[in-house]
C-alpha cells in the first residue's frame, strides 16, 4: 500500500513541476513583443502607360495597362544586424494579372514573384518603400510570323517580370495601411526567343495592407484566453556592429541561349558565354563599389541569311569589354549593376556599351551562383548569363 501511495504522490508532484515548468515558459515568452510572425496581406491595383519603342504596337499600346497584384509579406523585427541596416524590411511573394493592350495580340499575362522591400524616411504615421520584384510572366501571346506577326515585343509565352516602384504607407489603424506608389514593371526573355524588344510599363498604384500575427488565434484557443498577440512587431532598436571594409577579387563564368534575330528568317538557337574577373571594394554594410574586364562569345554573331553557308571565323563571334560596377549587399544575397563599354569587337555589333543587372547568392567564403541580364546599347536585351564562380577577400 505504501509503494502505491509513494507513486501516486511522485506522480502527482511531477505533473505539478509540469505545469509549473509550462506556466513559467509562457510567463517568460509573453514578455517578448515580438511573439508570432508578423505578416501582411496587400492588394494593389496599378495603371499606367507603355514605353515602347517599336512602330507594330502603337495601337495596340493605346490605352496604356491596368493590372492587379496580390503579396503575402514577412516583417521583420530587426533581430539581425542586417535588418537594422536596412531600416526593418519586409519581403515575400506575389501574384499579378494584368490587361496590357490587345488581348489577341499580346494576351492576358499572369505572373508569380518574390520581392523585397526597403523602408526610408520613416514616421509614426507615414514612411516610404523602395521595393525591387524578380519572377515569370506567363500566358503572354508571342510573335508568329503567321498567326501574330504584329508583335515585335515579345517572342516567348513565358518571360521575366521584373519591378522597381516607390511605395508610400500611411497606417490607417492597427491592423490596416493605405499604400500609394509609383512603378516600372518590364517584361523580357533575355533573346531566348525573337522578337525581344520586351514591354516596360511605368506607372501609378494605390492599394490596401492587412497586418497579422499567425500566433494570435493560437494562443487565445490553446493556451492564455486573455492574451493578445500584437499584429505589428516592435522593431530592435540595437546598435549596428561595425562593418569591416575590405577588397574582393572574383572570377565568373556564365552561359546562356539567343534566337537569331527574327529578321534574318532563320529559326536558330546559339550558344553564349561570359568570362568576368572582377574586383570590388566594400565600403559600408549596404555598398561596394568596383570594376572588371569582360571576354563575351556570342555564337549567333556573323550569321546572316546570306552568309549562313559562309565561313566565319571564331574572332568574329568574340568581344571584350570592361565595366564600372555598384553591389548592393542583402545578407547573402547581392543585387550587382553594371555600365561597361568594349575595348574590342567586330565592327557595327552590338552598339557601344553594355550594362548588367545581377543577382548572385553566396555560397560560404569563396562560392557563389549568380543569374543576370547583359544588354545592348541600354536596356535591349542582349542575353541571360547563368552561372557562378569564387572570390578571394583581402
Amino acid at each position: 500500500m505504501k509503494k502505491y501511495t509513494l507513486l501516486f504522490l511522485l506522480l502527482f508532484f511531477g505533473r505539478w513541476l509540469s505545469a509549473q515548468d509550462t506556466t513559467d515558459l509562457w510567463r517568460k515568452a509573453r514578455m517578448n513583443p515580438n511573439l508570432g510572425s508578423h505578416k501582411y496581406i496587400e492588394l494593389k491595383v496599378h495603371g499606367g502607360t507603355h514605353l515602347y519603342s517599336g512602330d507594330e504596337l502603337k495601337n495596340a499600346l493605346n490605352d496604356g495597362y491596368k493590372s492587379l497584384e496580390l503579396r503575402m509579406g514577412w516583417q521583420s523585427t530587426g533581430e539581425k544586424a542586417w535588418q537594422r541596416v536596412f531600416n526593418y524590411p519586409s519581403y515575400g511573394i506575389g501574384f499579378y494579372t494584368g490587361d496590357i493592350g490587345t488581348p489577341t495580340i499580346l494576351g492576358n499575362p499572369s505572373g508569380v514573384y518574390s520581392f523585397f522591400y526597403a523602408p526610408f524616411h520613416r514616421r509614426k504615421k507615414n514612411y516610404f518603400e523602395a521595393g525591387i520584384s524578380l519572377g515569370i510572366t506567363y500566358d503572354l501571346n508571342p510573335y508568329d510570323s503567321g498567326a501574330n506577326p504584329l508583335n515585335d515585343a515579345i517572342g516567348s509565352k513565358l518571360d521575366v517580370y521584373f519591378n522597381v516602384g516607390i511605395t508610400g504607407v500611411l497606417k490607417v489603424s492597427d491592423s490596416f495601411d493605405f499604400l500609394y506608389g509609383a512603378d516600372l514593371t518590364h517584361f523580357s526573355n533575355g533573346r531566348t526567343h525573337t522578337p525581344n524588344l520586351g514591354l516596360n510599363m511605368v506607372g501609378l498604384n494605390v492599394g490596401l495592407r492587412y497586418h497579422y500575427n499567425t500566433i494570435r488565434s493560437i494562443v487565445k484557443k490553446q493556451i492564455d484566453p486573455t492574451y493578445t498577440a500584437p499584429r505589428r512587431p516592435t522593431f530592435i532598436d540595437a546598435p549596428i556592429p561595425r562593418q569591416l571594409h575590405y577588397n574582393e577579387i572574383s572570377g565568373y563564368a556564365g552561359f546562356g541561349i539567343v534566337q537569331a534575330s527574327s529578321d534574318e528568317h532563320l529559326d536558330a538557337f546559339y550558344g553564349t558565354a561570359s568570362l568576368i574577373l572582377e574586383y570590388n571594394r566594400r565600403i559600408s554594410h549596404k555598398s561596394s563599389f568596383g570594376g572588371g574586364l569582360d571576354g563575351f562569345y556570342d555564337g549567333s554573331l556573323g550569321w546572316t541569311y546570306h552568309q549562313l553557308y559562309t565561313n566565319v571565323k571564331p574572332s568574329d563571334k568574340m568581344l571584350m569589354g570592361i565595366h564600372a560596377g555598384y553591389v548592393l549587399h542583402l545578407r547573402d544575397f547581392e543585387v550587382r549593376a553594371q555600365v561597361g563599354t568594349y575595348a574590342w569587337k567586330r565592327d557595327g555589333e552590338k552598339g557601344d556599351y553594355f550594362m548588367r543587372l545581377a543577382l548572385r547568392y553566396n555560397i560560404g567564403k569563396y562560392g557563389f551562383v549568380q543569374l543576370g541580364l547583359k544588354t545592348q546599347d541600354g536596356v535591349a536585351s542582349d542575353w541571360i548569363e547563368w552561372g557562378g564562380g569564387g572570390k578571394k577577400r583581402f
